[in-house]
């Protein structure tokens, strides 16, 4: 065909290769059979369709978002913010110690711990963090304005320096210490951070090495084959980025401890402004506190944290219902009423539960259980008394060695320790028990080393409760047991005549006193005049009648040889010699045995509780009592209970010792009275006290190897209406009269001030 002259028309020719998308002639006279539509024919139409369907899309995507914004943004706020909750237990405290005079004794101080939250210390802080806090400050506007989150930063930053500065001025820290325990802190976190990152980076290499390796193509793969596998790996596998995202360890999350010891004023400032102490956590703490120092560290005794051997034998006991809920850290008893009354002293923490943000800082606390602090632990020691006792035994054992009036050429010695007790003799509930020397309690308490090493070297042993745990021979105040034992065998009459010639067979052995000194015996005496002038060959001759067995079975009537059952740990009962442990051979018992017995001596060893004990049976009337230290726990009162109390502990009530009679009684007062208020009598120019009348027994006890004796005075006091025993001894001083007496004296001149016994020491104003 020719051309037409159109130019918009193209001529056919044969041959000529068809064009899809060359230029479309606009002739609607051709007809519809020749121009059926098609999308290769319409490219137009095809943009159309791809632009509506991105809109689409774009409009479904556009409109998620807004419904997030708007409906879910809150909600999803709300559930980021508190991301998870942590429950904690809360100390308790441990219950108070408290004398009879209302003094403190022990008792838990509460102080505070100040920890800081990691983001807080930090400095520089992360700029990802101060960010986010800067954000939080404001709007979901605002947060679009980068000079306003700029100026938040700012805020940020400053709040961080004031409050540094306002807790180094609360307390009493210099700034640049608390700043450089903030630069310790970030160095050892930094640190672990590295190290972790180290790790890490290693484990990435040797896993980047396996993978290279495991993913080298395999020869006889097909092309196929080798397209699925990168198709499926393209699929499951994250891209490479080349390098690792930043980690966060667990301590930059966390609190860490930048003030040890705040007290509880203090700490509750920080806690009533929250705005003014941001990112800082409070840790309330205990630590056992004993306001007297050394009065009474031996009956008080101190407690530790827990072992870890304990700890676990209590797991095995009682798995994970421990009824004490021990855990690590908790402070148990050792020594004293602090162990033997622990049950009544730990406290049950309590329970709280902590909400915290997904960074892991503090949104809010609830407290779900208050911790149980127990009732205070009431003793029957009255600090004044005892504060007198341990002074009397200091100053004897720090006196210079001075002479006896009778003998220039006898020195009295230093004594090595001592004890001094003192008991109602009604109730056996106990006013004092000094021991020296002794220890710091609160020194001790706070891990002072140096405390506990020379305690612990000291020769003396000041870590020894004496009045419970030290025996040692009694002397002549047992002259007191043996004249009840020879009474009541029949072995001699109440008023029976003897004839003290200063030695009983041989003028080299069982001799009195006077007659090594004096050459001299005691003349004609009865048994009251025997327990005034301390006759040895006395109490040899009546013991030779009675033989060994009375006296043996009256020492343990009356609590020989076996504890009296104090409420103090670790008790000693002494020896009490029976027929099968004489001095013989094979154990046999001898005559020697018997002469030494009847006067304090052979092996027997005693306690100073238990010559206490014995002198207060001569004081009531006949009846043996329990001394205790603890008169009630709470409103709990320990006297006169005959059963277990709901505390585990009891109180007996005095029990008569079955055939003592009255008339043996009478007989032993008379004496005792006599050997402090009669002008022979071996406590009259040390001990006696005009004003109140007192009755005892001295004691000097030998203990060989060329060691000086051991002193004893036992008494009670008033004579005629008994209210207190008491007992004192001194390790190695001598003469009990002189070593001892004076002592005594002193402490019942105390008594009197004190009001535990009736007297008018005004009469003594010419003494």
């Amino acid at each position: 065909m020719e051309s037409t002259g159109d130019p918009l028309v193209t001529m056919w020719k044969p041959n000529t290769p068809i064009m899809r998308n060359r230029v479309t002639s606009f002739d609607t006279t051709r007809s519809s059979a020749s121009s059926a539509w098609t999308a290769d024919e319409n490219p137009r139409g095809r943009l159309w369709g791809l632009f509506a369907g991105v809109f689409v899309l774009l409009s479904i995507v556009i409109a998620r978002v807004a419904y997030l914004q708007v409906h879910l943004a809150d909600g999803y706020q709300q559930d980021f913010a508190t991301i998870r909750e942590t429950v904690e237990s809360m100390p308790s405290r441990d219950a108070r110690i408290v004398s009879a005079d209302g003094q403190v004794l022990a008792q838990d101080v509460g102080y505070f711990q100040v920890a800081a939250y990691y983001r807080w210390l930090e400095s520089p802080p992360d700029p990802k963090w101060l960010r986010m806090k800067a954000r939080e400050r404001l709007t979901r506007g605002q947060r679009r304005d980068t000079q306003l989150v700029e100026a938040a930063e700012r805020e940020v930053l400053a709040q961080q320096k004031r409050m540094w500065k306002e807790l180094a001025a609360l307390s009493g820290m210099d700034e640049t210490v608390l700043t450089q325990r903030r630069g310790d802190i970030q160095r050892r976190v930094e640190r672990i951070v590295e190290l972790v990152e180290k790790r890490r980076a290693e484990r990435f290499e040797e896993e980047q090495a396996s993978e290279t390796a495991s993913t080298s193509e395999p020869s006889g793969q097909s092309a196929w084959q080798r397209g699925w596998n990168a198709f499926v790996k393209a699929l499951t596998t994250a891209p490479d980025r080349g390098r690792l995202d930043p980690i966060i360890v667990r301590e930059q999350q966390d609190y860490h401890t930048i003030l040890f010891e705040i007290d509880l004023k203090r700490g509750m400032h920080i806690e009533a402004h929250p705005e003014r102490f941001p990112g800082l956590k409070l840790v309330e703490s205990t630590r056992r506190r004993y306001p007297h120092g050394e009065l009474a560290a031996h009956v008080i005794g101190y407690r530790q944290p827990i072992s870890g051997e304990a700890l676990a034998e209590r797991k095995a006991r009682f798995g994970s219902a421990d009824p004490l809920d021990y855990r690590t850290g908790d402070r148990i008893g050792k020594t004293g009423i602090e162990r033997v009354y622990e049950r009544q002293l730990h406290g049950l923490r309590g329970q709280r539960r902590r909400y915290l943000s997904h960074r892991g800082e503090i949104i809010r606390t609830e407290i779900e259980r208050k911790p149980m602090v127990r009732p205070d632990i009431n003793l029957t020691l009255d600090t004044r008394l005892q504060r007198h006792a341990e002074q009397l035994l200091d100053a004897a054992l720090n006196r210079r060695p001075t002479q006896t009036d009778e003998e220039e050429k006898d020195e009295l010695p230093i004594p090595a320790g001592g004890a001094i007790v003192a008991l109602d003799v009604h109730s056996g509930a106990i006013l004092a028990a000094a021991s020296a020397p002794r220890f710091d309690l609160d020194l001790l308490a706070q891990g002072d080393q140096e405390v506990f090493e020379a305690a612990r070297k000291d020769q003396r042993s000041p870590f020894l409760p004496r009045v419970t745990r030290m025996t040692l021979p009694p002397g002549s105040v047992f002259k007191t047991l043996t004249a009840a034992a020879v009474l009541e065998s029949g072995a001699i009459g109440v008023h029976q005549d003897f004839f003290c010639q200063g030695y009983l067979d041989d003028p080299e052995h069982h001799r009195c006193y006077i007659f090594r000194h004096y050459g001299v015996g005691h003349g004609h005496i009865d048994l009251q005049a025997a327990l005034e002038q301390s006759c040895n060959v006395y109490f040899y001759s009546a013991a030779r009648r009675s033989g060994p067995q009375p006296i043996v079975d009256w020492a343990a009537r009356l609590g020989f040889g076996q504890p009296t059952g104090i409420d103090l740990p670790g008790e000693r009962g002494g020896h009490l010699p029976t027929l099968k442990s004489g001095s013989g051979r094979n154990g046999r018992w001898q005559v020697a045995d018997t002469l030494g017995l009847a006067i304090g001596q052979s092996s027997l060893t005693v306690t100073p509780l238990q010559i206490a004990r014995l002198m207060a049976v001569v004081a009531n009337g006949g009846y043996l009592v329990t001394p205790h230290l603890v008169s009630h726990v709470g409103s709990i009162h320990a006297a006169g209970n005959d059963s277990e109390s709901e505390y585990d502990w009891t109180v007996r009530n005095p029990q008569r010792v079955a055939g003592l009679k009255g008339e043996t009684l009478e007989q032993i007062h008379a004496g005792l009275v006599r050997v402090v208020e009669e002008r022979h009598g071996t406590g009259y120019k040390t001990v006696r006290l005009p004003g109140v009348a007192i009755a005892g027994k001295t004691g000097t006890a030998e203990v060989g190897a060329n060691r000086a004796d051991h002193a004893w005075f036992a008494g009670y006091a008033p004579a005629e209406q008994p209210q207190v025993a008491f007992v004192v001894v001194l390790q190695h001083a001598g003469s009990g009269g002189h070593a001892a007496g004076p002592l005594a004296r002193e402490f019942v001149r105390k008594l009197v001030e004190l009001d535990f016994v009736e007297g008018k020491l005004e009469l003594a104003a010419g003494e």
